[in-house]
């Protein structure tokens, strides 16, 4: 962190003459992001051209004020190195607002409407929901939401390809399971992310005729409760996990729920529980809950 607030400072102390352009065709900005493994950083173009006021944290952690972030061809060029930076054209909020409207929350429909930077995956969804007007610490910003999406690729890459049930909801577990090896500190939002994408197969769910209905839709419950993992309310995923039956349990679904199980007995430091459930777990799964209980005092 301390190499990077420094390469920061030292580069804002030169001028530099010119900077790479914002990109402005969202959909290509999309495949790019996709193919460097990168979020984008969106803004819109108002608020592009009329500045946006940040801070710097130098090697002291004491802040620097930049009167306008944009007016700093360095800060373009560390933006272009994290993301793929796109300027959203005033033209295209209506088609982009339609996609949205009433699927998502208020807070979500704000933060698409404000002078905020955005983060967005590679689909276009907004992963950090903005907490009104304040200035932004862009060293904060930039070690918060670099993100490598690698581990993501292919399920977003399938979701593009076809954007149906079976993409929605393999995308939307995968991005759980991507949110147990990140951070306290972004770990909610990622589980938002994820729940966008579940809310969407829940949607397709009741649309597409599909087999196998029953263990699909318990599959969606039992995904829907590991929010309570992540989020790291073990109570609350106990009440919902003992609704469901033992006898009514799909075999498709019996490794998910053990370690939906097993992980809220850890969380709540349950030896007894805990051996029962041990054994009926996956590998992958164990190294997921090592990782989660490894953030949590971080």
């Amino acid at each position: 962190m301390n190499k990077f607030l420094t390469c920061i400072i030292l580069c804002l102390t030169f001028t530099l003459s010119s900077a790479q352009e914002w990109m402005t065709n969202l959909e290509v900005a999309e495949r790019l992001a996709l193919a460097q493994n990168k979020m984008l950083v969106v803004v819109w173009e108002d608020t592009y051209y009329n500045g946006v006021a940040a801070t710097v944290n130098n090697v002291e952690k004491q802040e620097v004020f930049i009167e306008n972030m944009f007016s700093k061809p360095v800060l373009d060029s560390l933006m272009w190195e994290h993301f793929v930076p796109v300027i959203l054209s005033e033209d295209n909020y209506s088609s982009l607002f339609e996609k949205i409207k009433n699927k998502r929350s208020a807070k979500y429909i704000n933060t698409f409407n404000d002078d905020s930077l955005k983060i967005m995956d590679a689909n276009g969804n907004i992963l950090n929901l903005s907490n009104g007007d304040y200035i932004l610490n862009l060293s904060e910003f930039i070690y918060k939401y670099s993100i490598d999406t690698s581990f993501l690729k292919s399920e977003i890459q399938n979701y593009k390809d076809d954007n149906d049930f079976y993409s929605s909801v393999y995308l939307a577990s995968k991005y759980m399971d991507f949110a147990y090896f990140s951070s306290n500190s972004i770990r909610p939002e990622l589980v938002d992310l994820a729940l966008i994408y579940l809310d969407e197969a829940s949607d397709f769910f009741k649309e597409e005729t599909l087999d196998n209905k029953e263990t699909l839709n318990q599959r969606l419950e039992l995904l829907d409760i590991q929010k309570y993992i992540l989020l790291k309310e073990p109570k609350k995923a106990l009440r919902k996990l003992n609704k469901i039956k033992t006898s009514e349990v799909e075999k498709a679904n019996v490794n998910l729920r053990s370690f939906l199980y097993l992980a809220a007995y850890t969380l709540l430091q349950d030896q007894v529980n805990m051996a029962i459930w041990e054994p009926k777990v996956l590998l992958w799964d164990k190294k997921k809950m090592q990782s989660l209980m490894s953030s949590q005092y971080n």
